[in-house]
């Protein structure tokens, strides 16, 4: 009698505290330390970035019911390359599967140099290590390549050894960045001045909450990784649990950025902080004569970019590992170790191209950051065109937590809107967040092409791997 060999499954693992870990990990980066000047600069006063940030919570509070709306019909997970695949087709699922990979994998490499700036702003010697080699005018060091590699090496290791063990971390480095956060809070109240908040605007309301509203949403991005690890839940973790985490991670992460912002700029004139790279490191420093805030304060940033990359490259992976197991990109992808239960596959080709970035340092990367924001519109905008559309088939929706017809399409209208508002604010060329041509465009272009060339050949019978779900209309 022929013995059948049954095919590994993804562990189920993550709980409720583990999916919430990951939604703040990957929502709340280190925006509040390196951008809150250029936040305020942008805003041009605090009644300004008050508006936007209340403005930009209902713009992506609205797209991330979207998501909740959709769930529940796709316990296998994958995220948006499901859902645009069951409405639209395979291309459609191609798209928002490889930008979902695009987007997870860059903010991945990133978080490599950001945490080697970190770790030489607090410990200053290490930018004195030699220099390897230049690529234009920056260096690349010893330290950067060493601290890259580091962090790639563990996070690809521990991801590679279960779910369990990257929930667990993510849930750590949470809990140490919000305890030294609150730290940081609680002694800054301490000096902080309302009067310094209440000081004249630069820009008129409308201008200045507009320009900063375009910047908002990429930083409070990140959430919708959580929908990519449905299939990996505890059984006894229902979807419904799993979207009062995406949630409660946005409402968290938002809070968090707006208190951190204003608590800046009570400290000093907010005018004095748009000055500092370090508004709130410097300003703690200088108000209370203790360097051991300077200390506290990048630790967290530390232990925050961390998170944030633990986080992005688990949603790396599972993207490529949704579109290999739908036949999108080659089957290798969706492998799953026998014994850990994870995508080593795609862990390990995740790791090799991230691994790529302590090589190049800061050179390349401005520009591709940048273009990655793009695909941030692809994903949210394909989740909820895919909600809109499966509303009127199957009645694939009835698990949605969203009884009436009228509530779903009023939720998915405002995501629309909220949609085009993020595209026009990265196409219309006087935005602050506007796309540059042509280099930017050309490497939009750049970065599509490799799953279209695959989608290609594919279809034309040069490369096998179709799925059986569903055709291109």
């Amino acid at each position: 009698m022929k013995q059948t060999v049954e095919t590994p499954k993804l562990e189920r693992s993550i709980s409720f505290i583990g999916f919430l870990g990951m939604g703040i990990g990957c929502v709340f980066g280190s925006s509040w330390l390196l951008m809150a000047g250029y936040w305020m600069t942008a805003a041009g006063g605090p009644v300004n970035a008050a508006l936007a940030f209340a403005a930009g919570l209902i713009m992506i509070m609205t797209l991330a019911l979207s998501y909740i709306s959709i769930m529940p019909a796709f316990p296998e997970g994958g995220g948006e390359m499901q859902y645009a695949r069951r409405a639209f087709g395979n291309t459609a699922g191609l798209i928002a599967g490889w930008s979902g990979f695009l987007v997870n994998g860059i903010v991945s490499a990133w978080q490599t140099l950001a945490i080697t700036r970190m770790a030489e702003t607090l410990f200053p010697a290490l930018s004195e290590w030699p220099v390897v080699y230049h690529i234009g005018s920056e260096p690349v060091t010893v330290a950067g390549l060493l601290i890259g590699f580091f962090l790639v090496a563990a996070i690809a290791f521990l991801q590679y050894r279960g779910t369990r063990l990257f929930a667990r971390l993510q849930s750590i480095l949470v809990g140490t960045v919000l305890l030294l956060v609150i730290s940081a809070i609680i002694a800054g109240l301490f000096y902080a001045d309302p009067g310094n908040l209440r000081m004249t605007a630069e820009k008129p309301l409308f201008e200045g909450a507009v320009a900063f509203l375009v910047l908002l949403p990429f930083s409070i991005a990140g959430w919708e990784n959580i929908a990519k690890g449905v299939e990996e839940a505890r059984a006894s973790l229902s979807i419904q649990k799993i979207g009062q985490a995406l949630m409660w991670s946005i409402l968290i992460s938002t809070f968090l950025y707006a208190g951190l912002f204003f608590l800046q700029a009570s400290l000093v004139p907010w005018p004095e902080m748009t000055q500092s790279k370090l508004p709130l490191v410097d300003s703690l420093v200088r108000l209370t004569g203790h360097t051991v805030f300077r200390v506290i304060i990048l630790s967290a940033a530390i232990f925050n970019v961390l998170g944030v990359f633990n986080g992005v490259f688990y949603g790396a992976v599972r993207s490529l590992y949704a579109l290999g197991n739908a036949g999108l990109l080659p089957r290798v992808f969706s492998r799953i170790h026998p014994t850990y239960k994870t995508p080593h596959a795609a862990i390990i080709t995740v790791a090799v191209l991230v691994g790529i970035t302590p090589l190049i340092g800061n050179a390349a990367f401005g520009s591709l950051v940048k273009v990655a924001a793009f695909f941030y519109v692809v994903l949210w905008g394909s989740t909820v065109l895919s909600a809109r559309k499966l509303q009127l088939q199957l009645n694939i929706l009835s698990l949605s937590p969203f009884k009436t017809t009228a509530v779903r399409r009023l939720i998915s209208t405002g995501g629309i809107i909220a949609a085009l508002f993020i595209l026009a604010a990265m196409i219309w060329p006087t935005s602050p967040g506007a796309l540059s041509w042509p280099g930017d465009y050309g490497l939009l272009a750049l970065l599509i092409c490799p799953c279209l060339v695959f989608h290609f050949l594919k279809r034309t019978g040069i490369v096998r791997g179709a799925s059986s779900m569903t055709t291109d209309a």
